[in-house]
């Protein structure tokens, strides 16, 4: 046989980028992963879709949690090679997660601070807990390179990663405070602070409350989410730092935002955004549901979830879903916050409520008409990828929820509905609007087009991002200074007290020498008057 120069080129080629993949292979070295998680909520589904992917590009990954909250979430199916550890807290941590979960449905803030502050207490109590366990549990053998963690309010992933001496990356939703830590100029101008629901067009009266939404949560972020967990920091780290200060040096931020929702604004080059990175490619619907879709026709499907709150809603507000469900031609999906609550309701016949739902497989299919949701981050993300336009139910008191709403109605995706004014009318009307106009589907279609057209997958880019940090022991020369000087330097109030300074004192001196030149001009003519009368 005789080969071709063409041959012989193609040969050398493939063995090229065989020994290139070997080499990658090779070279990339397991990690030991920390992944830390207080809370019962949401947030932990987007960290274990992290933690699944650290381990399938084999990374060693485990879990810590308060134990009560690892019993609540975890099971372990057969694909799943986290290692999951608990420990003993004093208060636990899940009553309290589930307590200020609950007070989403009431009107008022005060109860719901209150319940924030008690979680709040409960998460620096939990975090001495972990830290604890790490210090009796962690050997040399076992090593972490990185704490991966979530949520940003409850910063103590974080602080165990200051006592580990070793990088942290946290997955967070960006709200004001957050965004303050890694550094992100926030100009109130035009970038709405949380909770205030306003967007980037405001009036001068938004403005103004804008501006005290900024000053209020900067005390909020400064004394009733970072200052309890002074004391841990304190007691096993330094008194010299405090927690605000620790979570400023976080080494990655991985912000669950895309342009296509959130508001344009300034950004640091540690903070990624990797929204919806959690997305896996849509999967077969088992029989039951596919054959629950066909059967929908022309109609198509309404899917109904409102995510872990589900579970608290009041029986006024689920009679109203039910009434308008039954008068309405399509068929519904209800996720249901558990078994009890499915067989306490009377379901009218279009309505298949489930307990657990595969919300991104659902969004996919062809049938899905509308999403009717709260404004979380994960869902509202996934409807804009899957072109699923929406009506947003805002709850009494959710923060990123009413903020998350706010930028969907404004780019016209979706039509919001506050549900303490909701009526069974109202809400027909407002989702037949929505089903009945064109550009509510224009508009989120080519949203999911602009946010799935990008050079780089987001859960590559995560990996990529979290494997950079591990592989270069941290990320400092990215963190900006701005979080270290005090507010009159950071906006240059000391510049312009200087300058303002300096102007009065040259104009003062100005208007002295000009009334000392008109007193001697007046001395001088007064001299010669008093000189010819004579």
């Amino acid at each position: 046989m005789i080969w071709s120069p063409n041959d012989i080129i193609f040969l050398l080629s493939l063995c090229f980028v065989l020994q290139l993949q070997v080499s990658c292979n090779t070279t990339k070295q397991a990690a030991n992963i920390l992944i830390v998680s207080q809370t019962p909520h949401s947030t932990w589904l987007t960290l274990r879709a992290a933690g699944r992917a650290l381990s399938a590009r084999g990374h060693s990954v485990t879990v810590l949690m308060p134990n009560d909250v690892l019993q609540h979430l975890h099971s372990t199916p057969t694909e799943d090679k986290l290692t999951y550890e608990g420990a003993q807290c004093t208060p636990g941590m899940l009553e309290a997660g589930l307590a200020f979960q609950n007070h989403y449905w009431e009107v008022g803030y005060d109860n719901t601070l209150q319940a924030l502050e008690d979680l709040v207490n409960a998460a620096s109590k939990s975090c001495e807990a972990l830290l604890h366990h790490l210090e009796t549990k962690t050997t040399e053998a076992e090593k972490y390179n990185m704490v991966l963690w979530s949520p940003a309010e409850l910063p103590c992933g974080a602080v165990l990663a200051r006592y580990l001496e070793i990088p942290s990356a946290v997955i967070y939703i960006p709200t004001f405070s957050f965004l303050h830590s890694a550094g992100n100029p926030l100009p109130v101008a035009y970038y709405p602070i949380s909770p205030s629901g306003f967007t980037s067009e405001m009036t001068f009266m938004q403005r103004v409350q804008n501006t005290l939404f900024y000053l209020v949560s900067k005390y909020v972020h400064h004394h009733r989410l970072f200052s309890p967990f002074d004391y841990t920091v304190h007691k096993y780290i330094s008194n010299d730092t405090s927690t605000e200060e620790i979570v400023a040096d976080t080494d990655l931020w991985l912000s669950l935002a895309d342009f296509t929702l959130e508001f344009t604004r300034p950004t640091m080059p540690n903070v990624v955004n990797v929204a919806a990175f959690n997305l896996a490619e849509p999967k077969p619907l088992s029989q039951d549901l596919e054959d629950f879709m066909q059967s929908s026709g022309d109609p198509g499907v309404i899917l109904f979830s409102l995510g872990s709150i589900t579970a608290s809603m009041p029986d006024r507000i689920a009679q109203i879903f039910l009434e308008v469900f039954a008068r309405l031609p399509q068929k519904v999906i209800w996720k249901m916050g558990s078994d009890s609550d499915r067989d306490s309701q009377n379901f009218p016949p279009n309505v298949k409520a489930m307990k657990w739902v595969p919300q991104n497989d659902l969004l996919a299919h062809k049938k899905m008409k509308l999403f009717i949701n709260h404004g979380g981050t994960n869902g509202i993300y996934e409807s804009v990828y899957h072109g699923v336009p929406m009506v947003l139910v805002t709850l009494p008191i959710s923060s990123e929820l009413r903020d998350n709403t706010a930028r969907a109605v404004y780019h016209g995706y979706g039509v919001q509905l506050d549900i303490t004014t909701m009526t069974t009318e109202k809400l027909l009307h407002t989702i037949q609007h929505v089903l009945s106009t064109d550009s509510y589907k224009a508009n989120v279609e080519r949203a999911g087009r602009i946010m799935s057209d990008q050079p780089v997958p987001p859960l590559n880019l995560t990996m990529w991002w979290i494997e950079h940090v591990i592989k270069h022991d941290g990320l400092p020369h990215l963190r900006t200074r701005a979080n270290k000087m005090p507010f009159y330097q950071y906006f240059l109030l000391d510049v312009m007290a200087f300058c303002v300074s300096t102007l009065a004192a040259v104009l003062g001196a100005s208007v002295c020498a000009c009334r000392l030149m008109y007193r001697k001009i007046k001395e001088k003519q007064q001299k010669e008057r008093d000189k010819k009368n004579k």
